[in-house]
């Protein structure tokens, strides 16, 4: 929850509000919304585990070869099969020594449609909402991320007589700078999707959310730093 509550791209959405009420109001419709999301993720992914493990554990691994996105992923590299003890049928269990079905973790939620025999157009639509989320999430993110170094940084400190035009030269070198970063850490990623983003909501919680609470609840709280710290003593 105060990951969600401090996630920058979700944070700078308030500034596109004409008013507090409507602050408010967009936050209602947020939270109904997250919570649908984070309520529905957990019985998604065990639906996809369930029709993974329905419909390759114990198979005869000529009749797994049939299976059409069986072809499909295999010629990727994320889905192998090792018949370790040569009976002829898989095995799909939690210990590497015998588990017989290689899945990289990518892609138990995009084939989980095929996996189902759902129409090809529900495969499309997930790839599409997957793909839609992920260009919200990179615009919003380099948005606070231009703006924070060319108004926070650039202009407040390294130079506080910066004109506008400056002020927006550097935020496009900003912007540039961190698809590089971002491009790279896609190549090679420092973890599982699912580590890196609770990294990302762990670091907005330990980081965000102390400033904003402290910065509504306590006079004493101001741009200097001056405030006493309370939770310290």
């Amino acid at each position: 929850m105060n990951g969600t509550a401090g996630l920058p791209h979700i944070l700078v959405r308030f500034y596109t509000v004409t008013s507090v009420r409507a602050a408010r109001y967009s936050v209602a419709w947020a939270l109904l919304f997250i919570a649908v999301l984070y309520t529905t993720a957990p019985a998604v992914a065990t639906f996809a585990r369930y029709n993974l493990i329905d419909s390759l554990n114990d198979q005869s691994i000529e009749r797994v070869e049939q299976l059409d996105w069986v072809n499909k992923w295999e010629s990727t590299g994320l889905l192998a099969f090792d018949d370790k003890n040569n009976d002829g049928r898989l095995q799909f269990t939690p210990e590497p020594q015998t588990n017989e079905v290689d899945i990289d973790p990518d892609i138990v939620f995009l084939s989980s449609p095929e996996v189902a025999q759902l129409a090809p157009w529900v495969t499309g639509l997930v790839a599409a909402g997957g793909l839609a989320a992920a260009l919200s999430t990179a615009s919003g993110l380099l948005l606070v991320i231009s703006s924070s170094i060319a108004h926070d940084v650039y202009y407040r400190i390294i130079n506080t007589k910066a004109s506008e035009s400056q002020r927006v030269a550097m935020g496009r070198v900003m912007v540039g700078l961190a698809l590089v970063v971002a491009t790279y850490l896609g190549i090679n990623p420092p973890g599982f999707v699912a580590q890196v983003v609770a990294f990302a909501f762990g670091l907005a919680a330990a980081s965000f959310i102390p400033v904003i609470v402290l910065g509504i609840f306590d006079r004493r709280t101001n741009r200097e730093g001056r405030s006493q710290a309370w939770w310290l003593a």
